[in-house]
């Protein structure tokens, strides 16, 4: 069976973010997934993700922090960032964190790209220690111009060179994927072993997994086949209000 967890930065955003954990729940969400949000305290954060046996799957370092990696010069600020948000983790007991790329000019590019490896290895140890891994993915060159990294293969390359598949695992994006490059299905088949999160949203228009040219049976078929046990993110756009748009759902839970 699929268990289903919300994107609470894109579904319910109709409510103030403390109530989304609570109208996820309410829903039939197992857990949530959100970037660590400013000015809301952790004590109200953790009541509130903890809402009904709810979990937390993923939280997501905030853009600015995680673009510190991508400079030597503030790879101090980086860290000291990842540490903090490690602290967060404990506290919500959330076993995954999410740091995301960013655009990179050309002519910068591999010394950017050499500074988040830097940054990532010292991220490593950290990790480990606190018993969490770190999700890495991608985003779509159409959508994302100068993003990094944006294909499933330069994953796999940071991925390769940072050799510590108990530190860091894929996030597998359905959507970024069906976007960039398709083979969903062999990406599943030959990547199950590094997935340690999936997110789905229809194609092409980022709304409800329930229309486009992603059949989701197939896709959350695969996944169960192949042994998949994590949690599966509902990271999408609402056509209307979220919670009217979640009869899609009924069918796999």
């Amino acid at each position: 069976m699929v268990s289903f967890c919300a994107d609470i930065d894109r579904l319910f955003t109709e409510i103030p973010f403390l109530q989304r954990c609570k109208a996820a729940r309410d829903a039939g969400f197992s857990s949530v997934e959100f970037t660590m949000p400013d000015g809301v305290g952790l004590g109200e954060l953790g009541d509130a993700a903890a809402y009904n046996g709810l979990k937390l799957s993923v939280l997501t370092m905030p853009a600015e922090q995680s673009a510190l990696a991508f400079d030597a010069k503030s790879k101090r600020a980086f860290l000291d960032a990842f540490d903090a948000l490690l602290d967060k983790a404990d506290f919500l007991e959330c076993k995954q964190i999410h740091i995301a790329g960013r655009p990179l000019d050309e002519d910068r590019f591999d010394a950017a790209r050499d500074a988040f490896v830097s940054a990532l290895h010292a991220a490593a140890p950290r990790a480990r220690q606190a018993g969490v891994r770190i999700l890495l993915g991608f985003k779509n060159p159409t959508e994302n111009p100068d993003f990094y990294p944006a294909s499933t293969l330069e994953v796999l390359e940071l991925m390769d060179e940072l050799n510590d598949d108990k530190a860091f695992a894929y996030l597998f994006d359905v959507y970024q994927s069906q976007m960039t490059e398709g083979g969903l299905g062999n990406t599943i088949d030959s990547l199950i072993s590094l997935i340690g999160h999936v997110r789905i949203a229809g194609v092409p228009s980022g709304a409800e997994p329930d229309a486009g040219e992603v059949n989701y049976d197939y896709i959350l078929s695969s996944l169960e086949t192949q042994g998949y046990r994590g949690h599966v993110g509902c990271s999408y756009t609402p056509r209307l209000k979220t919670a009217d748009g979640l009869k899609w759902m009924k069918k796999y839970v």
